[in-house]
């Protein structure tokens, strides 16, 4: 069986056929056991990541339906997925990470990342994810080939992650632009007198909850992929308008990681 984890996600047989499946949980299930040393975790392991926000008797539920609906995609490719009523286990499989890191250090290098595509509303799932994705900067995202951007340019790309279905798009502009804004304090002020890398980019990982986004924001340099700042920040919408306009948001600066 192999497991596709750079760009989009994909999972297929020894013939090349696509038994990719549709849900997002049942993506990140592989995921999460692809990236655990041994490919092994606990039931109540993956509850925590995935349904962080139920009692255990719920989330316990939701983790046997997704493993039923899973086996059913996988078809004759089940068999790799083990479990019982203590752990679950991933067997008899390769990744891209595995079978060509070269490949994996040349598609981060051009913009690609880790997971691409599985939108999980659940902040647990997001603080792993946004630490996963830095690992692996760290690990594929140096060496010869990598692009370098043109000798007197510092162009920026700014990357809002994924936000919840439904979320106005007035509100992603606003968070973009004062993401935005916190970013070139940084060079203006926070980072005078020390070299500014050519090429930066914005990373942001987070999740809402109730009426209030939890973010974590990263520059990146784009030469090496190393990491230059990083910032955690709580949004938080307050007071209604009676014009309709999209509320403020009050930024504060936060310690607290991510929960």
């Amino acid at each position: 069986m192999f497991i596709r984890l750079m760009g989009q996600f994909q999972v297929q047989d020894i013939m090349g056929q696509d038994f990719t499946p549709r849900g997002a949980k049942a993506r990140a299930i592989l995921a999460l056991l692809c990236q655990t040393p041994g490919h092994c975790r606990p039931r109540r392991w993956l509850e925590t990541r995935l349904w962080s926000d139920r009692g255990q008797e719920q989330a316990s539920g939701s983790l046997r339906q997704a493993l039923t609906e899973l086996r059913k995609t996988l078809g004759p490719l089940a068999v790799h997925l083990k479990s019982d009523r203590d752990c679950v286990s991933l067997t008899g499989f390769v990744t891209d990470l595995d079978q060509d890191p070269e490949g994996a250090r040349v598609a981060l290098a051009h913009g690609r990342e880790f997971l691409e595509g599985i939108d999980i509303i659940d902040a647990a799932f997001c603080a792993w994810l946004a630490e996963e994705r830095e690992r692996l900067a760290q690990k594929y995202g140096q060496g010869e080939g990598s692009p370098r951007p043109r000798s007197g340019s510092q162009p920026f790309t700014l990357r809002l992650g994924s936000l919840p279905e439904g979320t106005e798009a007035g509100i992603a502009q606003e968070l973009a632009g004062a993401i935005a804004r916190l970013a070139a304090e940084y060079l203006l002020r926070d980072g005078a007198g020390e070299p500014v890398p050519e090429g930066l980019d914005l990373q942001i990982e987070g999740a809402w909850s109730e009426d209030r986004a939890h973010l974590k924001l990263r520059l990146v340099a784009q030469s090496d992929q190393k990491t230059i700042w990083t910032q955690r920040l709580i949004a938080t919408r307050k007071g209604d308008d009676p014009t309709g306009a999209v509320p403020a948001l009050v930024f504060e600066t936060s310690d607290a990681p991510i929960m």
